[in-house]
């Protein structure tokens, strides 16, 4: 401690000359008068004895610090340990590129995970990107720089349309150029008209995402067709969400016949049962169902998907659940969750109960959530499911508050 002292005072000498330093080696008794600044000097020596003190006490702290950190277990990590951990790290949409999030923070750790990070494709096949900015050629510049590391992994891309309708060539030609090298897309916004059509390469694609979303004073009479039916030949999930102005799917062509995942919200209820009906290898759907529709009947039992086991309702108008019930026929059902937030409304019973005596469905789980006048029809769904026992049918109901 002494020497490290010596050194900090020759590295920063202090000045501790005083008015009285020449009386130092003579025997004087101080002055009444003196005795105050004295004092004031007696402490002051104190207050930079504490500072010293906490000084070296860092120095040391700061190199115990690094003298551990070379034995760390970090440090022998593999490369390709190091590369599994900096994934796991990523969020789980695709990042806006941020020197305070990663990828780009792990860059700037040391050089030794800067060039793991750097040799890692996985860390960089995932962008949002902002479609009036790639109006910029700069901007494009610096996502292709991004993606480019990336390789040869497939992307996961959500791009941003927020103030644009229509775009020049070349900003579409390069849009297109990244939708065929995705595995996943988001497109949240305004749609563009070329971006997905039959000229549109999609062989990798796997999971589609389209959240549209346009000027509610604009009937839109020109919305975009889509038509990637040919092209995408893995496409396995859709979600879609549709503004109001445009409820149909006759304009979106999709290879719909092998799709397992669907949630579509904005659709007419005829579409909605053609969509049962297109999808036929369909696992998972989820529908909200339409608030106001024109279809009054439907014939019972008109419509058949043997493949859906987990089926998603948001219901928003009171007759819209049981003419879904009156016309489906579901035999693989094995979850079924129905979403009502209208106050005080009544459980379709009679539908329901027909939907199960023509499917005959191994339900194993009822979730209803916001009806509470089903509560008294469970009994008798449970004796329209013998295969099933109570403890394998779990129901759960959430009141509406």
């Amino acid at each position: 401690m002494t020497a490290i002292l010596i050194e900090m005072l020759s590295q920063q000498p202090i000045n501790l000359e005083t008015p009285y330093s020449s009386y130092a080696t003579v025997n004087i008794i101080a002055r009444p008068e003196d005795r105050e600044p004295i004092d004031a000097i007696v402490v002051e020596r104190q207050s930079q004895m504490t500072d010293l003190t906490q000084e070296i006490e860092s120095h040391v702290q700061e190199s115990q610090q690094f003298h551990r950190g070379l034995t760390s277990a970090v440090r022998r990590l593999s490369p390709e340990i190091l590369s599994a951990i900096f994934g796991h790290c990523l969020p789980k949409d695709p990042p806006v590129p941020s020197v305070k999030d990663p990828p780009l923070v792990l860059t700037r750790v040391c050089q030794r995970w800067r060039s793991v990070a750097m040799a890692t494709p996985q860390l960089w096949s995932s962008l949002t990107i902002s479609v009036p900015r790639a109006s910029n050629a700069s901007y494009r510049f610096q996502c292709d720089t991004w993606l480019e590391r990336a390789k040869s992994v497939p992307l996961v891309l959500s791009v941003w349309n927020v103030s644009t309708c229509h775009v020049d060539g070349s900003l579409l030609d390069w849009l297109h150029g990244l939708v065929a090298r995705c595995l996943s897309f988001l497109w949240k916004g305004h749609p563009l008209e070329g971006l997905l059509t039959g000229s549109s390469i999609m062989e990798l694609l796997e999971r589609l995402d389209f959240d549209f979303d346009v000027d509610p004073f604009n009937r839109w009479l020109d919305f975009p067709s889509i038509d990637i039916a040919s092209s995408a030949s893995k496409l396995s999930y859709v979600r879609m969400a549709l503004p109001q102005q445009v409820n149909s799917i006759s304009r979106i062509t999709l290879p719909w016949a092998q799709l397992t995942t669907l949630d579509m919200y904005g659709l007419c209820f005829a579409d909605i049962l053609r969509l049962f009906q297109i999808c036929a290898r369909l696992q998972s759907a989820q529908f909200e169902l339409p608030y106001e529709d024109d279809l009054q009947s439907v014939i019972p039992g008109s419509t058949i998907n043997h493949c859906l086991r987990r089926l998603s309702l948001t219901e928003l108008d009171s007759r819209a659940g049981g003419l879904l019930f009156d016309a489906l026929v579901l035999p693989s059902l094995e979850g079924l969750e129905v979403w009502d937030y209208r106050a005080n409304s009544q459980w379709p019973h009679t539908q329901f109960i027909s939907f199960l005596t023509r499917s005959r469905c191994p339900l194993k789980r009822l979730d209803l959530c916001g009806n509470s006048s089903a509560r008294n029809y469970f009994p008798e769904y449970r004796a329209l499911l013998p295969s099933c026992t109570l403890n394998r049918l779990q129901i759960e109901l959430q009141d509406t508050p």
